[in-house]
């Protein structure tokens, strides 16, 4: 039985030129799986600093609010302005999303009115799924989400998060 060898345009491949082949494989593969690791990283990096960001906010939020409470609920708020708040030092004259922050007399009797302006969509229902329990009211874009001494309307609250806007905090006594 004869073996038959066959060849390449006229010679057969060298041990040199697989183990090329071979190494150029393994170079693209480590590549590709080196790729999607960084993405994974990145896209953990992204959540890990929205949660952060998501957590002081909410932070500094209920301080805001307590603060309010202790210092000017005895007198149902009345002289409140953001002027006043920002010299005693009780909310900062910009949020960490660039936006004002304001703090003032209420409509209703005995409230104070929060605005926080600038907060992204992507954050605004986790910052008010967290402070809710604090305010009578809230309101996002000048709809309310949670009207006076009522429930929060999760499809309002999602329909204006999404939109964007200023989220205002009602606050006071009941």
């Amino acid at each position: 039985m004869t073996q038959h060898v066959f060849h390449f345009k006229g010679r057969a491949p060298s041990r040199r030129s697989e183990q090329r082949g071979n190494a150029l494989l393994y170079t693209l593969l480590a590549l590709v799986l080196g790729g999607i690791g960084v993405t994974l990283g990145v896209a953990q990096y992204q959540d890990a600093e929205r949660a952060t960001a998501v957590q002081s906010t909410v932070a500094e939020v209920n301080t805001i609010i307590g603060a309010a409470k202790q210092n000017f609920g005895q007198y149902d708020y009345v002289g409140l302005t953001t002027n006043v708040a920002v010299g005693m030092r009780i909310i900062p004259a910009n949020n960490k999303f660039g936006g004002a922050v304001n703090l003032t007399v209420g409509t209703v009797a005995g409230t104070a009115l929060l605005t926080y302006a600038g907060v992204p969509a992507t954050m605004c229902v986790n910052i008010l799924n967290a402070t809710q329990s604090m305010a009578r009211q809230i309101r996002v874009g000048g709809t309310n989400v949670k009207p006076l001494d009522g429930a929060v309307d999760l499809a309002a609250l999602s329909t204006q998060c999404a939109a964007g806007g200023v989220i205002e905090w009602t606050i006071g006594r009941t």
